[in-house]
């Protein structure tokens, strides 16, 4: 299937060509959470075609956008390359954007816990960390990830970070939105530090 494109010296017209296709940047925001395998990416994106995957992989790997590492065992994973990776700030701009202006999310609607990485990274805010350091561990039966603040700087990635001083039983979405209390949560570590690392995330105003 041939690429389409605007045809239009304008560099924003450019890009579009590149990662305007339906289904672009819901790849990219799964590779700036953590490499992933081809079917790891196609459970993710609920309703793409095996045929489109792949062609969408094809055509990002052509862009220069992402590339195959392999793995010791033999398979590979997918993984931005240096330009794929500075979409981010783009990517947390539209999360940000969605948060104030898009619709209400949909009941039932299909869900992953790492996506709440990098929505939460979308609502960190530098000056509220002031000089705070901290790694945190979200731990469940189904799943792993962790976040770190060091310097003002906001890291993140999924599986066990060592050496973290937070250490939560449960998701991303049970510590800020759930029933019970963040303290009840906290398996390891000072729940007041626990309290300073969630004061660093700021919610946009909505305007409705």
């Amino acid at each position: 299937m041939a690429r389409r494109s605007y045809r239009q010296n304008c560099a924003l017209a450019r890009a579009s060509d590149m990662i305007g296709e339906r289904w672009t940047l819901l790849l990219v925001r799964d590779l700036l959470v953590a490499p992933r395998r081809f079917t790891e990416l196609a459970r993710s994106l609920k309703g793409i075609g095996t045929n489109l995957l792949a062609a969408r992989l094809k055509e990002l790997e052509s862009a220069g956008i992402i590339e195959r590492q392999r793995l010791e065992a033999g398979s590979h994973v997918y993984a931005l390359t240096e330009s794929g990776r500075a979409l981010e700030p783009a990517l947390l701009a539209l999360v940000r954007w969605g948060l104030v202006y898009g619709p209400e999310n949909q009941h039932g609607s299909y869900h992953q816990d790492d996506w709440d990485l990098l929505a939460l990274k979308a609502l960190f805010q530098p000056e509220l960390a002031g000089n705070l350091t901290v790694r945190v561990q979200f731990k469940t039966d189904e799943f792993a990830a962790w976040m770190a603040i060091d310097d003002q700087q906001m890291t993140m990635g999924m599986g066990e970070r060592p050496g973290a001083e937070l250490i939560v039983n449960g998701t991303i979405k049970d510590l800020f939105m759930g029933s019970g209390s963040p303290d009840e949560l906290l398996i390891s570590g000072s729940t007041k530090k626990l309290q300073q690392f969630m004061s660093t995330f700021a919610l946009p105003a909505s305007p409705r």
